[in-house]
């Protein structure tokens, strides 16, 4: 689980000897991992809904459930879960779970880099994405822009 962050301070490291001046404010790790079991792929980024709530966040918790092909009858299609924590006041996405198939580990690199540049519920939620049948979820249907937009209807009602 430190490779990718490992990876990445080893970088900042290298191009720090090169005096490639990489400009950097260090905010911790995010804690993102990714891993497979079998069929089933999983993957997390930032903070739990119940580390969340332990370290006085006051939240909003979008979901969606789907598939990670379109049509949902192609073969090697995947259920797929994807829950995104949000901080209620401002909006920041705060961490992130998924669990599916194989495009669960390139998802979760997405809402990790969401995590580190600080991006809304309303910024992912119109996100543009590309998608193709054998490799996402559909067009109108893509799991981290129907989730932020569950979270953005709790938000504004």
């Amino acid at each position: 689980m430190l490779a990718s962050t490992g990876a990445s301070e080893a970088r900042i490291a290298g191009m720090n000897l090169y005096n490639l001046r990489v400009i950097r404010q260090t905010k911790g790790s995010i804690a993102i991992f990714s891993s497979s079991l079998g069929d089933i792929s999983m993957g997390a980024a930032g903070l739990t809904e119940k580390q969340a709530n332990a370290e006085g966040f006051q939240i909003v918790v979008g979901r969606n459930e789907g598939v990670d092909h379109h049509p949902a009858k192609l073969p090697e299609t995947s259920k797929q879960k994807v829950k995104l924590i949000f901080s209620k006041g401002s909006g920041v996405v705060l961490g992130a779970q998924i669990i599916g198939g194989q495009s669960t580990g390139e998802m979760i690199n997405i809402l990790g880099l969401a995590i580190q540049k600080h991006m809304t519920a309303s910024e992912l939620a119109i996100m543009q994405y590309g998608t193709q049948p054998m490799l996402t979820a559909g067009p109108g249907n893509y799991p981290i822009v129907l989730a932020a937009m569950s979270a953005v209807q709790q938000m504004y009602v």
